[in-house]
């Protein structure tokens, strides 16, 4: 309804600010109206004098117009926000059905300075008072208009309206709501009335929301009783949305489907302007509407009506009965459309009602609170469609191809219940791709009970087709790579299955424990997202029979399952030791494995850890995949699991087992001595391990034991293995600089291998080894060394601030854009960052010709980079 051409767009300005920006202009606009406003008496009423001036509002009753005069009059009450508005506000008189008057004071708020127009207005309703009852005032409502308050799409303002008769005018007091609206068209709703009689305000009356013009010119449509039962449609499409009034707030009976219940308009009178708004759905075309107008069971004071509006946001039919159906029992009648019509929204308004039995016919007319109690009423509404007789499978086997009768066919299904998605779920296979787009999007609207098992075997069949391309793909060696696009169906079901969370886990353990391999990994994987705590147990029993691939891929659903703060209570039941030993030794250590770095705080966690690394004759493979749990609970304080780790580094006979010890014992600083003494292991890779976990341990802030540099000093020197004593040069570098440790890096820049000076340089240029700055430059100016031995020359100077190189990088860097070769690319760019560091006063000029149009665009971007680089050295 958003699009319709009638919707308006309330105001939603503060009356506070309306009054703000109005009070500038109340001196010099308070004189506006000061001449009097006279209403005349009337028949049993007396007449009104009214002034607005710089005192306010004053008002004055007199027995006869003749000599009234506001002097001596009552000065109304008006809030304080709306005295600075009342410079522009005017009165105008209205002649009531009867003969009497009342004045409508309006102030607008558009006519301060400041507010837009058409912001609202504050009104009062002012009467005299009838004959012989007094002669103060009468202030029968007061108010902001226009004005509304609340959420966007459920504002609600206050409305004045005054709607011209035959002879004089009704005045209603209701309100617009977002909410409740004729396809788009504002509507007054909750109505009072001003009774003439008694001159004070009647609450529910009706009024004919649609504008005079437009139902002027609506298309007249003439209904024609059914003699036979039309066929019934499988699906309701009009979904009541919204009514202006109904007894017992029961509008959804007007289409329930049920001939006993009905809607009833709840105004006095003869409900003239009442309606039911329906959401529909604009796939669908309405060729025509079924009504049935008197339920089975009846209404006190019920009436037929004579004449009814249907509106969508931009059409609007008269529709005209043929006969009092409130006298023709279980009587049908069909409205054939001129033309089909597509819409979100129909509303049915009501216009003319017969007059029930027992009374006058037209008495009380127009809705007039002095008419009998009559209840307009509808039992049923029913759109009629190019589907009506068709049947649930049916309408799920037209969603074939996707065009525009499947789409309206889905529509359909989506109003259909949980007999329309049975017979989506039901048919979903045999369509084709459009078409189970279009089934899929019906079965999203099920209960998470009823789409997740159909969810759950999209995921199984998409992913077992996943890995046959895969397969497929790998056969052909190759040569034509599976598809990397998405499935659109499994990405669906993933998603489904994901918004029902921890619904979704027992149909996911399910696959778990029981589908083909790629259907439990990938069933794992949307477990333990979904439903952590459920996954634990159910990944922890599927391990038990996986393997290779399948077991590693469950086994990485466990670590994301149990690492999460949902699982963890799941997860100390889990490890405590009689439950763990009821499980596969195998399957213990995985739980373990899985834990990661959370393994140090889980309760129990480290009784688990011992029962398993306690036992005797552990055999090799349980001893190297103890080693990340023993260290992540060492980081946590647990002096057995520390012990545990030392042991292996130090003592264990196979080195493959010293070599995992090394890798994890980089974040326990208490095994720093443990790891030096591992730098001489008698394995080439323990001796890496362990020198790659010093580096590490170093980097992170750990301070390693005393002799740490000299040990690595030796094997700098003298390991046979050249990445050996590269990795040795990166750990001297990676901790605090020393004077061993300085002269070991160079004493490397003469190692024969360029690895090694490379990884030299870096740890010099790391320490800003400034003492050692003649070595380092050595290196850089040396034509004959390896080219990135040279660039990391040149880096290390830079961060040793060596301004005497400069000009020697400005060459390099100036050369690169006419480069003989990559070296001197390489240099060139190793040379720009070195003067970025060092940012000499004059660089831009030094880099001046790099930013020529003719500089290639990489090297140009490269200098413009080291001209806006935070300098890293003091200027001197």
């Amino acid at each position: 309804m958003s699009s319709s051409r009638f919707r308006s767009l309330w105001p939603r300005a503060s009356v506070a600010a309306l009054a703000v920006a109005a009070s500038s202009t109340w001196l010099g606009e308070a004189a506006a109206q000061a001449a009097p406003v006279v209403l005349p008496h009337a028949a049993g009423q007396q007449a009104l004098a009214v002034r607005i001036d710089a005192r306010g509002i004053t008002a004055r009753a007199c027995p006869s117009a003749a000599a009234c005069a506001p002097d001596g009059g009552e000065v109304l009450d008006v809030p304080p926000e709306v005295a600075p508005l009342l410079g522009g506000a005017r009165v105008a008189p209205i002649t009531l059905a009867d003969g009497k008057h009342l004045a409508k004071i309006e102030a607008p708020a558009g006519g301060a300075r400041g507010v837009d127009a058409g912001s609202g207005a504050w009104v009062m309703l002012l009467a005299a008072p009838l004959a012989g009852k007094g002669a103060e005032p009468l202030v029968l409502w007061s108010g902001w208009t226009g004005v509304a308050t609340g959420e966007h799409g459920e504002g609600r303002s206050d409305a004045v309206v005054v709607e011209p008769l035959a002879s004089g005018s009704r005045v209603l007091v209701g309100q617009r709501r977002d909410d409740v609206t004729i396809c788009g068209r504002p509507a007054l709703v909750g109505a009072s009335e001003v009774d003439p009689r008694t001159m004070t305000l009647l609450k529910g009356a009706s009024y004919q929301n649609l504008p005079a013009e437009e139902r002027r010119a609506a298309t007249k449509v003439a209904a024609e009783r059914r003699e036979a039962d039309a066929a019934a449609p499988g699906f309701r499409l009009l979904r009541p949305a919204a009514a202006s009034s109904a007894v017992g707030k029961r509008f959804a009976e007007i289409a329930d489907g049920d001939p006993r219940t009905a809607w009833s308009e709840g105004k006095a009178g003869a409900g003239r302007g009442e309606f039911v708004s329906f959401s529909s759905a604009d796939e669908v075309g309405i060729t025509g509407l079924g009504l049935r107008i008197k339920p089975t069971e009846g209404v006190e004071g019920g009436a037929a009506p004579r004449t009814l509006f249907v509106a969508t946001p931009d059409r609007l039919f008269q529709v005209s009965l043929p006969e009092d159906a409130w006298l023709k029992e279980a009587a049908g009648y069909e409205v054939k459309l001129p033309q089909e019509i597509r819409a979100s929204c129909v509303a049915v308004v009501l216009d003319e009602a017969y007059a029930p039995r027992g009374a006058q016919a037209g008495a009380g007319g127009r809705g007039s609170p002095s008419a009998p109690e009559v209840r307009v009423t509808i039992a049923e509404v029913t759109a009629r469609t190019a589907f009506d007789g068709q049947g649930p499978a049916a309408l799920v086997g037209a969603l074939a191809g996707g065009g525009e009768r499947a789409r309206a066919a889905a529509a359909l299904l989506a109003r259909g219940g949980p007999e329309a998605i049975e017979a989506a779920i039901a048919g979903y296979d045999r369509l084709d791709p459009a078409g189970r787009q279009l089934a899929a999007g019906v079965i999203d609207a099920a209960p998470c009970a009823v789409q997740v098992p159909f969810f759950t075997a999209r995921l199984a069949s998409g992913a077992a087709d996943a890995a046959r391309l895969k397969s497929d793909a790998a056969r052909r060696g190759g040569r034509r790579a599976a598809s990397t696009e998405p499935d659109p169906e499994l990405h669906h079901a993933r998603d489904r299955i994901r918004r029902c969370g921890r619904a979704a886990a027992p149909a996911l353990a399910e696959l778990v424990k029981g589908g083909a391999a790629p259907a439990r990994v990938a069933a794992a994987r949307e477990l333990a997202l979904v439903a952590p705590a459920e996954a634990v147990p159910a990944l922890l029993d599927a391990l038990a029979g996986a393997r290779g691939a399948t077991r590693r891929e469950l086994r990485s659903a466990l670590a994301t399952a149990a690492r999460s703060e949902r699982a963890a209570a799941v997860v100390e039941e889990e490890v405590q030791l009689e439950r763990l030993r009821a499980r596969p030794e195998d399957a213990q250590l995985d739980l373990l494995r899985a834990l990661g770095p959370s393994l140090g705080r889980v309760r129990g966690g480290g009784a688990a850890f011992q029962a398993l690394a306690s036992a005797a004759g552990a055999p090799f493979a349980r001893r190297y995949l103890l080693q990340a749990p023993a260290a992540a609970l060492a980081r946590a304080g647990e002096p057995q699991a520390q012990a545990y780790l030392r042991a292996s580094l130090r003592k264990d006979a196979d080195a493959h087992v010293r070599l995992r010890a090394a890798e994890v014992a980089a974040e326990v600083p208490a095994l720093a001595p443990d790891l030096l003494a591992a730098v001489s292991d008698p394995d080439v890779r323990v001796r890496e391990a362990a020198i790659v976990a010093l580096s590490r341990a170093a980097s992170g802030g750990t301070r390693l034991p005393a002799g740490a540099a000299e040990a690595l000093a030796a094997r700098l020197a003298s390991d046979p293995w050249t990445f050996i004593r590269g990795g040795a040069a990166l750990a001297i570098g990676a901790m605090p600089a020393t004077p061993a440790g300085d002269r070991a890096l160079v004493g490397a820049l003469t190692d024969a291998s360029p690895e090694v000076r490379r990884s030299a340089l870096d740890g010099l240029g790391a320490h800003r080894a400034t003492a050692h700055i003649e070595a380092v430059r050595d290196r850089a100016e040396d034509k004959e060394e390896d080219v990135e031995v040279r660039a990391r020359a040149i880096l290390a100077l830079g961060a040793m601030c060596d301004a005497g190189s400069v000009d020697l990088w400005t060459r390099l860097a100036l050369r690169a854009k006419a480069p003989v070769g990559e070296h001197d690319q390489r240099l060139g760019s190793a040379a720009l960052a070195a003067l970025g560091a060092v940012h000499p006063a004059d660089l831009p000029a030094r880099l001046r010709p790099l930013l020529d149009k003719d500089t290639p665009h990489g090297l140009r971007e490269t200098a413009r980079a080291a001209l806006s680089a935070t300098p890293q050295c003091r200027r001197r």
